[in-house]
């Protein structure tokens, strides 16, 4: 986001030199108005691109460059005609106008896309929890059923139907409510130092079913300073993503200077680098999950968990590889 930023101040810039250079090589034949409006050129790109701080910063610079080269005395920042400081102030007007309509418009249009995601999202929602209440509802109408006759194994299996999705759901519902309070900031984030190795094993418990994953851990690994609530959620949808969407699960920990690295690596279908780039934006499903249940929201998740403990998540592929790194600092206050 800053990088953008700094990039369209600096189109707005450039847009300012190239109307100056222009301007000086046809002065003689362009008139004071003409010369006003190249100038204007500028100033509206960068209302329609910039803030109004940096907006204003530019419309200062374009009317400089207007007196300095058009305006009688030419190089010189004196102005012979008063009137021209009228004509000033309205290059600047304009621009904070301009800047203001564009930030109206751009509100607007967010509050439109927003109320689509949310209809999307109700949509989604609504689908995704009666599936997994159907098949519930199914397999415990068969168990209570009297006058149907049950193998064991056949009732061992509309119990273990009934037990997954039971997990799906609640952890269709912790990443929801986990990804609103934590956007929201409206959750009170209890700390203390935590055993990694022993909250990487409670996740693993609760996700290795019908694949296990290779585990290595270097020695000594430090204590770190963090929810271990959440710590372990963010390791269970990385796992769970894992198991998921592809196989030979790999979990390393390793110790860096000032913290600690998780990698989950699987092979499968791995995803094209710009949708790797989408990943952890609320409601994105990558290529490898359409057939899976799902919001979109796991990743999403662990992006907001190790941002309040200032780490990062980091997501890549290499040598038919899909990894993330979850970076943990020692201590994050």
């Amino acid at each position: 986001m800053q990088y953008r930023k700094k990039s369209r101040f600096m189109m707005s810039l450039g847009l300012l030199v190239l109307m100056s250079i222009f301007s000086l090589l046809f002065f003689n034949t362009l008139n004071l108005l003409n010369a006003a409006m190249l100038f204007m050129v500028p100033i509206l790109f960068s209302a329609l691109h910039n803030e109004r701080k940096e907006v204003f910063f530019i419309s200062l610079l374009a009317v400089f460059s207007f007196d300095v080269l058009f305006i009688p005395p030419r190089f010189s920042l004196t102005i012979s005609d008063t009137n021209y400081l009228i004509s000033f102030i309205i290059m600047i007007a304009t621009g904070q106008m301009v800047a203001y309509l564009a930030k109206q418009a751009a509100i607007a249009k967010e509050l439109e896309i927003s109320e689509k995601i949310q209809d999307a999202l109700l949509e989604s929602l609504s689908h995704e929890l009666r599936t997994p209440l159907a098949v519930i509802k199914g397999c415990s109408s068969g168990l209570l059923e009297q006058n149907l006759i049950l193998s064991d194994k056949e009732r061992t299996q509309l119990i273990e139907t009934i037990d997954e999705n039971a997990e799906d759901m609640e952890q269709l519902i912790h990443n929801l409510i986990n990804s609103a309070k934590l956007k929201n900031g409206i959750l009170h984030l209890k700390k203390d130092i935590c055993d990694l190795e022993e909250i990487i094993g409670s996740a693993l418990l609760k996700t290795e079913k019908e694949q296990t994953a290779n585990f290595i851990i270097s020695q000594n690994i430090p204590t770190i300073y963090a929810n271990a609530i959440f710590i372990e959620q963010a390791l269970i949808n990385l796992l769970d993503n894992a198991f998921k969407y592809g196989f030979d699960v790999d979990v390393s920990v390793t110790e860096k200077p000032h913290g600690v690295l998780i990698v989950v690596s699987n092979k499968g279908t791995i995803p094209s680098g710009h949708e790797l780039e989408q990943a952890t934006k609320p409601f994105v499903r990558l290529s490898n999950a359409s057939s899976k249940r799902g919001l979109g929201l796991g990743l999403h998740v662990v992006q907001l968990i190790a941002e309040i403990h200032r780490g990062t998540l980091t997501l890549k592929s290499e040598n038919e590889r899909f990894f993330a790194k979850l970076f943990l600092p020692k201590r994050a206050e």
